[in-house]
């Protein structure tokens, strides 16, 4: 693994890339939508083997961003070919996982079999009657997760940045026809945090994701040996409104294969308020410690290509905004 002394480390950076847009316009996922539709995944898996290598050669900083990750990971420290090959896996693992989206969310879920470790801890959760938080990251397959999570029989919400441009946007909403849960869009709209609160008041199931800020805010905490700035939005939700706290994952694991992972819910409590920072800051590090070790299980199912660690901060010190 990468040295954790972020002040001397190359692979740090000032300031983050994330947009919230993908790639390829309206034409290039226009082309990989009909063909899950028509062909199947397999047909466009295919053609993503050969689409891949146009980002290794045209997106040097998703480029740079993998390979970052990968080292830190430590994974990554070989020749330049193997560190070659190593990022067009990675770009062609997060593809695929784009195209199993358009296959879920357009009606063909019941081709996907999932497995589920946890489904007692949702339950539980569930079972207190004030809805429940389930917090994720961008690895693996989020669409999948929320359709999972449907079979508790409870409306899921998923609190969601939209950054797409407006062509890309409708071209999404008509192929996600089947989907299975509602968005609560944030940064559009004052009332996100308003809908959040109904949704938990009524019992159901809100998702969120809690490792791309969009501010200067969040909190600092070491992750993959370096410090890194995680969101406090879903931690403070759960404070707020009483609401359970669970970690999940859901991972690919083959062709219309994946595995949904949750852990045991967690409360938290701002009743005293100078600890509150504290109290934050600890269930923060519990959650990306979790996410380290499905990290290291799936290695190529990190989903960030932009610049995530922080510069000029030391691992063990975290800020609150």
């Amino acid at each position: 693994m990468p040295a954790a002394d972020t002040k001397t480390d190359s692979f740090t950076h000032p300031a983050r890339g994330w947009t919230g847009r993908v790639r390829g316009g309206v034409l290039g996922n226009w082309i990989f939508i009909a063909l899950v539709r028509l062909c199947g995944l397999r047909a466009a898996y295919l053609l993503l083997a050969f689409v891949s290598p146009y980002y290794l050669l045209f997106a040097p900083a998703a480029r740079r961003a993998s390979v970052e990750y990968r080292q830190r990971l430590g994974c990554g420290r070989r020749s330049w070919l193997a560190r070659l090959w190593g990022t067009y896996r990675h770009f062609f693992s997060f593809g695929q996982m784009l195209l199993d989206r358009v296959a879920i969310l357009s009606g063909r879920a019941d081709a996907f079999h999932f497995e589920l470790d946890g489904e007692e801890h949702i339950r539980e959760a569930l079972d207190e009657g004030n809805g429940a938080v389930v917090v994720s990251v961008h690895c693996g397959n989020w669409e999948a997760a929320a359709q999972l999570l449907r079979r508790f029989n409870v409306p899921v919400n998923v609190v969601a940045y939209q950054g797409e441009t407006a062509p890309i946007r409708r071209l999404f909403e008509k192929a996600d026809k089947a989907r299975d849960f509602s968005l609560i869009e944030v940064g559009r709209s004052p009332d996100a945090s308003i809908a959040i609160m109904a949704a938990l008041r009524r019992g159901e199931v809100v998702a969120m994701h809690a490792d791309r800020v969009t501010d200067d805010g969040g909190v600092l905490v070491p992750f993959l040996g370096a410090a890194a700035r995680f969101p406090t939005g879903p931690f403070n939700v759960a404070a707020v409104s009483g609401a359970p706290l669970i970690h999940a994952f859901a991972m690919r694991e083959g062709t219309y294969r994946y595995h949904f992972y949750a852990y045991p819910h967690e409360h938290l409590d701002f009743a005293r308020r100078k600890q509150r920072a504290g109290i934050l800051r600890a269930s923060v590090r519990r959650f990306v410690k979790r996410l380290e070790e499905k990290l290291r299980q799936y290695p190529l199912q990190w989903n960030n290509f932009y610049p995530f660690w922080q510069a000029g901060h030391d691992a063990e010190e975290g800020s609150l905004a």
